[in-house]
């Protein structure tokens, strides 16, 4: 019920005149959510030594320390794009529907990242070539901020993938395709193929229960399969907060038809409570299609490259 009602409360914001504007200023001064926190830099350098670590496996690392990189969504904090600056990397480009990044957001991050990598014990650090600066200038925008990084940020972007002649060697997405409709995510993906050079790669992670669940209940999580999908899109979607419901078999699927070769496609599968549960939830029909593992999965980590 937790997911339900928090949904229909941006509903009703979405529609309030002003809405939009009152619920950027509460997740700016009084929950915080937006803020750059020790544990938010944590969770997302984790994401990012995942990138690597698939990448130095694979022998595909100059492709980050050398290439040129697109930030897909990136939010309100640059962690991973610090990290690839921390690596070696000197070009890379941001992008997001709205300018959600700030100078002092960037600051702190820079300045939690570099607490992390100065570790002894730091995972990466063999690899770690310099530690982002985080001394930035008073009252400097988002892209001055970011610009002594080799990093440009372009929000809100628009059509910048469809028109752009840019080309990169690697693109990221990181938590970011769950907010993204079927229809859009197969226009993006068809950019993102565009715009690679040949033997380009996407990387991506994207959650698929984890946001529905009560937090504290710890339980909730399979509810999202209850409504029809046209109250999913009506009633339980907004434009504050939005979510498909697509599963890992989906985004294989979107791949495929968007010329990519798979190199990688790990799924975190249920656990057998997490199947217990699935079972007593009433499943609308339009998913009879997927297996109890794939509805009950819990995130999708893929590597795809342009063939």
């Amino acid at each position: 019920m937790f997911w339900r009602v928090k949904s229909l409360h941006f509903k009703l914001l979405s529609l309030m005149p002003g809405g939009r504007v009152f619920y950027a200023l509460t997740q700016e001064r009084v929950t915080g959510s937006t803020a750059a926190t020790l544990n938010r830099v944590i969770q997302k350098v984790a994401v990012g030594l995942r990138y690597w670590e698939w990448l130095r496996a694979n022998g595909r690392t100059p492709q980050i320390t050398d290439g040129s990189l697109l930030d897909y969504g990136a939010g309100w904090h640059p962690t991973i794009p610090l990290l690839w600056h921390s690596l070696g990397n000197n070009n890379q480009l941001l992008v997001d529907v709205a300018p959600n990044m700030d100078a002092e957001k960037i600051s702190d991050t820079a300045a939690y990242l570099s607490e992390i990598i100065s570790k002894p014990d730091w995972a990466g650090k063999e690899f770690c070539k310099r530690r982002p600066n985080f001394n930035i200038a008073p009252g400097a925008s988002a892209s001055e901020a970011l610009q002594p990084f080799g990093i440009r940020y372009l929000a809100p972007c628009k059509n910048t993938l469809a028109e752009s002649k840019a080309r990169f060697d690697a693109i990221f997405c990181t938590q970011v395709l769950q907010h993204i409709d079927l229809r859009n995510q197969r226009q993006i993906f068809r950019d993102f193929h565009a715009c690679l050079n040949p033997g380009g790669l996407v990387l991506a992670t994207t959650h698929l229960v984890g946001h529905f669940r009560n937090p504290s209940l710890r339980a909730g999580q399979y509810q999202h399969l209850t409504p029809s999908p046209w109250i999913w899109e009506n009633v339980f979607n907004s434009s504050l907060m939005s979510f498909n419901r697509l599963k890992p078999p989906d985004y294989r699927q979107l791949l495929e038809q968007s010329g990519f070769r798979i190199l990688e496609f790990q799924v975190e599968r249920p656990t057998a409570e997490d199947l217990a549960e699935l079972a007593r939830t009433r499943i609308h029909p339009s998913f009879n299609h997927y297996s109890p593992e794939d509805l009950a999965a819990r995130l999708v980590f893929f590597v795809a490259e342009k063939k």
